[in-house]
């Protein structure tokens, strides 16, 4: 049984624990409430934006520089815990790396650790701010533009209790070109031929152009998606944390005052006992 003192410690170790994790949950929540509203609106103009270049893609030959390789983007956290959350994300995303023999690229510090040490692939690592600009996403878009396809993992946000994983895959080439949402992976029936169009500049020229800008699009969008995702997950978390740190304390406070009664009977027993000796 731990003394009186120790119990204290223990007590006062909880209760910064409870400070810390409520702490954390403040920090998380004012983050859901900078990207939500922002992340849930561009999500339209994402998908539609998509569209339009998915098209102009069918029509311009694939790019020679090119790789036939598979790259899986992981998106982590930087910061914070998250519950299961983040542990879902890296394990699809091990998952695919083995499946694809695919090349990785790991953004955010959570998730480097986990493949520091592996080198079977080429594995890119690059570090993100949490509150990310999209002019800090540039040097991701010429190692993306080097792949054939492009798995990304990353975390979605549904609603501020349902967080989960989602897959997108982007596929170059005629017969295997998907688009980044499942719903709008048909909108386009029939087979468009350069021949239809009269287009200038040429379709490759438009997309070479084009291609930089859409991929730092899709990239800056999963990343607000992920931190918003990752966000509501860690106020779940902290909550939780912060509501078993409460129970915890008061399981200590409630010992401790017990052993302090134990303490002061025995104490005004021997005292009893003294004094009935000296009568």
């Amino acid at each position: 049984m731990p003394s009186l003192e120790t119990l204290k410690n223990n007590i006062q170790v909880v209760e910064e624990l409870a400070d810390i994790s409520n702490t954390l949950e403040q920090i998380a929540a004012r983050d859901i409430l900078k990207v939500r509203e922002r992340t849930l609106k561009s999500r339209d103009y994402f998908n539609e934006t998509w569209k339009i270049y998915s098209v102009l893609r069918k029509l311009a030959p694939v790019n020679p520089n090119v790789k036939d390789r598979s790259l899986v983007v992981m998106i982590t956290f930087n910061r914070g815990m998250c519950g299961s959350l983040l542990n879902k994300v890296i394990s699809v995303g091990d998952q695919l790396y083995k499946k694809y023999k695919a090349d990785l690229l790991i953004t955010g510090r959570k998730g480097h650790s986990h493949f520091a040490n592996r080198n079977e692939r080429t594995i890119h690592f690059f570090s993100i701010p949490n509150q990310i600009k999209f002019e800090e996403i540039e040097p991701l878009k010429d190692i993306l533009g080097q792949y054939s396809a492009v798995h990304i993992v990353f975390p979605r946000y549904y609603s501020a209790t349902k967080q989960d994983v989602e897959i997108v895959s982007l596929m170059l080439g005629e017969d295997n070109e998907t688009s980044t949402e499942k719903k709008s992976t048909n909108y386009l029936k029939r087979v468009i031929l350069p021949k239809q169009f009269k287009i200038e500049p040429t379709i490759e020229e438009v997309v070479d152009r084009f291609n930089k800008t859409v991929m730092g699009i899709l990239v800056y969008n999963y990343f607000s998606e992920a931190l918003l995702a990752y966000s509501a997950a860690q106020v779940i978390a902290m909550r939780n944390a912060n509501n078993n740190a409460s129970e915890e304390r008061t399981k200590m406070i409630h010992r401790y005052h017990k052993m302090t009664r134990e303490i002061i009977d025995i104490k005004l027993r021997e005292l009893y006992k003294s004094n009935r000796n000296l009568l």
